[in-house]
């Protein structure tokens, strides 16, 4: 006997552990299905010696000549002058920004652009085209200290040594990652940003990409509206350049020096959506709630059933209950 109330305990147990399991299972399987895929925005404030992206929207990266000598024409022609105008990269050209400690700025552009004088005159090149900061040469300082960053693109480089010194790369960094929320009925339409990491710091030497990452194992890569970082670098007296930029990209990714290329990933996990999405937040405050009013409303059910068991005692109008044997019938009394 003692040995079947033994198993019939460790059956209980059992059966409590599997159903909790399954439950556990059934409801983390909901939440994925409604959390979806993570949209996040990312602001990424750094001071990096390299900065590059790819054009996909030329009238957003127009490159204002004043202040820049031509350091390399395509074909020579306009080598060492200092022109006005604005320098218009096409789509798919790759625009650098690059300035090691406190040298000059030296930016490039690979791919097809052309030059638009103030005078009117359009000048197409195709190549590599290298300008160079000259305030002293150009006899005026650049138009503007902010240089447009906008596409798809990296800030830093992957650590090395050259001949001419160690490579271009992320002096410092930090980043904060915005959440949107899901879209759920009766409790919000989903969208609102909401904070989800706060000023995580990137390691110096770092690479960061934002199309660093395939998607999926097909090897081909996000579009640039999504893939897009979207701000500006800026020219100061402190080493590198400031870099203020944001970027919705899904893949992107943070290579510290000596790390794995796909070590880095920033992406929202489900814990980070559970605990910081104002939504699921909701959801969670209804049913705590539930679960914390739930014992009191039985106890007051059970204290108004409690009070009319015994107001029907006093009165004499208290009926047997199912269980009680019946009472026994009235007989005559003779005298």
């Amino acid at each position: 006997m003692w040995n079947s109330l033994k198993q019939l305990a460790w059956l209980r147990l059992g059966t409590s552990i599997g159903l909790a399991l399954g439950l556990a299972f059934l409801v983390t399987f909901a939440l994925h299905l409604v959390s979806g895929k993570p949209r996040t925005l990312t602001s990424i404030e750094a001071r990096s010696e390299f900065v590059s992206f790819t054009v996909f929207n030329p009238d957003l990266a127009i490159l204002y000549a004043q202040g820049f000598r031509i350091f390399s024409w395509p074909d020579g022609e306009l080598d060492n002058e200092c022109v006005n105008g604005a320098f218009l990269p096409g789509v798919g050209a790759r625009v650098t920004y690059q300035r090691s400690a406190k040298g000059p700025l030296l930016a490039t552009i690979e791919g097809e652009g052309k030059l638009r004088r103030l005078s009117g005159d359009i000048l197409p090149f195709d190549g590599e085209l290298m300008l160079v900061a000259d305030a002293d040469k150009c006899k005026s300082p650049l138009l503007a200290n902010r240089l447009p960053v906008w596409g798809p693109g990296r800030i830093g480089s992957a650590f090395s040594m050259r001949s001419d010194g160690p490579s271009p790369a992320l002096l410092s960094g930090t980043l904060d990652v915005f959440g949107r929320t899901v879209a759920f009925p009766f409790w919000g339409k989903g969208g609102a940003i909401y904070a989800a990491i706060e000023d995580m710091a990137i390691p110096a030497g770092s690479l960061i990409q934002t199309d660093g990452m395939p998607a999926g194992n097909g090897g081909s890569s996000l579009p640039n509206s999504e893939a897009a970082m979207f701000g500006f670098v800026e020219l100061s007296e402190e080493p590198g350049l400031s870099v203020s930029v944001s970027t919705e990209s899904p893949q992107l990714s943070i290579t510290p020096p000596g790390a794995r290329a796909d070590s880095s990933r920033i992406d929202l996990s489900l814990f980070v959506q559970v605990i910081n999405d104002p939504i699921f937040l909701k959801i969670q405050l209804f049913f705590a709630l539930a679960f914390l009013l739930w014992p009191a409303l039985m106890d007051a059910i059970n204290l108004v059933h409690s009070r009319s068991d015994d107001v029907n005692v006093e009165d004499g109008s208290a009926k047997p209950s199912a269980g009680d044997p019946p009472l026994p019938a009235n007989k005559a009394v003779t005298p």
